[in-house]
C-alpha cells in the first residue's frame, strides 16, 4: 500500500512539474511555439540518437533537437549500483523553426536501454498530453528508478526558472532564425589542398582547411557533418572585404578590388574582437582571409554591409574537428 501511494504521488509530481516547467518555458523564451500533435509527438519519440553526450545539435524527421540550455547528462547513482542519466533536449520544427516542446531521454547504463518522453509545450495538444501522462504512468512505473529520476530534472529545471537562471530574458533564448548557421548552396570552401569546392558538395570525412583561433594557424581539418536546411526564403546577408593595401587612397571608402562573404545573418565569423554573427559586423571591422601567397591568414577590413543580398531555397553548413573553417577564402565558424 504504501509502495503504491508513494508510486502515485512521484507521478503527480512529475506531471505538475513538467506542466508548470512547459508553461514557464513557453513564457520565458522569445521562441515562437507550435502547438504539438499527438502525430508529432510519436514521431519525435521515435527519433533515436546516435550518441547521446556527443549529439547535441541535429535535425531528424522534419524536427531539430537542441540539448536544452547546452545541458550535460544529469547523471543519478542509486543505492542498487547502477548509473541513470536523463538527457534534455529542445523540440523544434525544421520547417519553420517554432518550439515544440521538450524531449526527455532516459538511460540504465547497465542494461543501456533508453526510454525517450515527450513532453508537448504549454500550447501542446490536449491528446499529446494525453499520451505523455500514459508514457509516465505505463512506461515509466516499469523502470526502478526512472520516475524519481525524471520528476527531480524537471523539477530542478523549474526551480531553476524561478530563480532566474535559465531563460531569464528573451535575450538569454534563443530565436527560431538562430537554428539556421548556414550558407549558399554555391558557397566555395577551401579545401586542404588549397582547392576549393562548393559546399553543397561537401561530404562528411572531406579533409577541408581549417583554423585554430588558438595558434592562428591554418590547419588541414575533417568535415564531422553536413546539415541542409530547405525553406520556401532562407534570406542571406553580407559584408565585402578588403586588405588595407588595397584600399583606395582618397575619399571614397569603397575597396578596389571588395571580396563578398555571405552567409545567414545569425552565422558566425571570426573578427579582431572575437566570434560574431555575420549580421552583427559593422563597416570597419576586422574579418580574416586566407593569403595563398605565405599561406596565412590576414586582417581584412569590412568597407561593406547589407542585411539582404539574396534568397535562396536550400542552405549548408558543416561541422568541423577544427570548428573553423574557410569559406571564400575567409575564416567563418562551426555554429
Amino acid at each position: 500500500m504504501k509502495n503504491n501511494l508513494l508510486s502515485i504521488m512521484i507521478f503527480l509530481c512529475c506531471a505538475i512539474a513538467t506542466q508548470l516547467l512547459s508553461q514557464r518555458v513557453s513564457a520565458q523564451t522569445a521562441t515562437a511555439s507550435a502547438s504539438m500533435t499527438v502525430e508529432q509527438l510519436k514521431a519525435i519519440k521515435a527519433i533515436k540518437v546516435a550518441n547521446l553526450d556527443k549529439d547535441t545539435y541535429f535535425k531528424s524527421g522534419g524536427f531539430i533537437l537542441d540539448r536544452y540550455e547546452e545541458r550535460p547528462a544529469y547523471v543519478f547513482t542509486y543505492s542498487d549500483g547502477i548509473t541513470r542519466k536523463i538527457y534534455l533536449y529542445k523540440v523544434f520544427t525544421v520547417e519553420d523553426t517554432k518550439e515544440l516542446g521538450l524531449l526527455a531521454i532516459y538511460q540504465n547504463t547497465k542494461t543501456n536501454e533508453v526510454k525517450p518522453f515527450v513532453i508537448p509545450g504549454a500550447t501542446g495538444d490536449r491528446k499529446a498530453w494525453d499520451a505523455y501522462i500514459d508514457d509516465l504512468k505505463y512506461v515509466g512505473e516499469k523502470e526502478p528508478g526512472l520516475m524519481s529520476t525524471l520528476t527531480f530534472v524537471l523539477s530542478r529545471e523549474m526551480a531553476n526558472l524561478l530563480s532566474g537562471g535559465a531563460g531569464k530574458s528573451e535575450e538569454g533564448g534563443k530565436k527560431k532564425e538562430e537554428y539556421n548557421f548556414c550558407f549558399a548552396p554555391d558557397a566555395p570552401v577551401t579545401m586542404a589542398d588549397g582547392t576549393s569546392k562548393a559546399i553543397s558538395d561537401v561530404k562528411t570525412g572531406d579533409i577541408v582547411l581549417g583554423y585554430d583561433a588558438r595558434t592562428k594557424a591554418l590547419t588541414p581539418t575533417r568535415v564531422t557533418g553536413v546539415d541542409t536546411h530547405t525553406s520556401a526564403n532562407i534570406t542571406l546577408a553580407g559584408v565585402w572585404l578588403a586588405s588595407n593595401n588595397q584600399l583606395t587612397a582618397d575619399t571614397r571608402s569603397g575597396p578596389t578590388t571588395p571580396l563578398l562573404l555571405e552567409a545567414t545573418a545569425n552565422h558566425p565569423v571570426l573578427t579582431a574582437a572575437g566570434r560574431k554573427a555575420l549580421g552583427e559586423v559593422k563597416a570597419g571591422e576586422v574579418l580574416y582571409h586566407y593569403d595563398s601567397a605565405t599561406n596565412s591568414v590576414t586582417g581584412y577590413k569590412v568597407v561593406r554591409t547589407d542585411s539582404a543580398i539574396r534568397s535562396v531555397k536550400t542552405v549548408y553548413n558543416l561541422a568541423t574537428e577544427s570548428g573553423a573553417y574557410l569559406i571564400g577564402e575567409t575564416v567563418v565558424l562551426d555554429k
